[in-house]
């Protein structure tokens, strides 16, 4: 029996060496045989033994190609329709944005500093003639009622609307009207809140209580430490509101010191014991500082009180 050619191939090639040398009698042709049908049927192929890595990348490669065909299909869809779409409805959003954000009620909010005085226009076409060293704040939009907040103090000329109160609110008091001009006077620094009619009838409550009801040249002052009010006539609405002159009818000497630190950079000290006294009268803004004080010393006399330069911006009151 001949050997199989092709099952002594696929031997190592070592082992083939090996074999032809040894195996030369016909007999041994047979045993070989024999020999070789049981070690090819044990024996992996040359290129198995050499290729284990080939094989399994071979495998990997098939594996990939079944798990491609069997998943689905993705749908490739134009993006162009999409962005046409996107610049259609981006500028309608920004729109409905802007829209929505006008709509909502802002804050206007105006203030001054030492010597300035400032005319405001209201949203309602009412005009503010704003004092030194005061604050209003208001709604961009009044609803049913055109409510301001005052800080300091403001003369008002409100445009007349008996459907829409105008409501001028300090930290003390609320003054209600529907068409009139009218000065507050509401300085945290000052116990007492003053309120000054030129026009119209004015309403001045503090909370639910109603204080009393002001007609031309009427003033109220309040005062809040024992809750107080005083109803006088004040024959200087007439210099209002945006006269230079600063005037006053029985005001404290705080509160006419306060005046003057409002209209110039200057302070005054005031000692605890000065007596409580009230003045009326009137003072040009447009003097300084010095003749202002000279004029106050001359209606100091009479309580034995004099106002000293202590420096440039300081005077005491002794």
């Amino acid at each position: 029996m001949k050997p199989s050619h092709s099952r002594f191939r696929r031997l190592p090639a070592r082992l083939q060496r090996y074999l032809r040398s040894r195996l030369t009698s016909h007999h041994a042709e047979q045993q070989r045989e024999q020999w070789l049908d049981a070690l090819v049927a044990a024996t992996p192929d040359d290129d198995a033994l050499i290729n284990e890595e080939a094989d399994a990348a071979r495998r990997a490669r098939i594996l990939a190609g079944i798990h491609a065909r069997t998943q689905p299909v993705a749908r490739v869809r134009p993006l162009w329709p999409a962005l046409r779409m996107a610049a259609v409805l981006v500028p309608l959003l920004l729109l409905g944005a802007v829209a929505w954000w006008r709509s909502l009620p802002g804050e206007l909010h105006y203030a001054t500093g030492v010597g300035e005085q400032r005319e405001i226009v209201l949203p309602d076409s009412s005009h503010v003639w704003l004092r030194p060293r005061s604050e209003l704040t208001c709604a961009t939009r009044f609803g049913a009622v055109r409510a301001v907040q005052l800080c300091g103090e403001a003369f008002f000329a409100v445009t007349k609307n008996p459907r829409q109160p105008f409501v001028v609110r300090t930290g003390k008091v609320a003054v209600k009207v529907l068409g009139t001009s009218f000065l507050v006077k509401a300085y945290p620094q000052l116990p007492a809140t003053t309120v000054l009619v030129r026009t119209g009838r004015v309403q001045v409550a503090r909370q639910d209580t109603v204080l009393g009801v002001l007609y031309p040249h009427d003033q109220l002052v309040y005062t809040s430490h024992n809750q107080k009010y005083t109803l006088t006539h004040n024959e200087y609405t007439d210099a209002l509101p945006a006269s230079q002159l600063l005037t006053f009818a029985q005001a404290s000497l705080p509160e006419i010191l306060l005046l003057l630190e409002n209209y110039y950079p200057v302070q005054f000290q005031v000692r605890p014991e000065v007596p409580a006294i009230a003045f009326s009268g009137t003072l040009d803004s447009k003097l300084s500082a010095d003749q202002i004080t000279d004029v106050l010393n001359v209606l100091l006399q009479r309580h034995h009180l004099r106002i000293t330069k202590v420096s440039a911006t300081t005077y005491r009151v002794e």
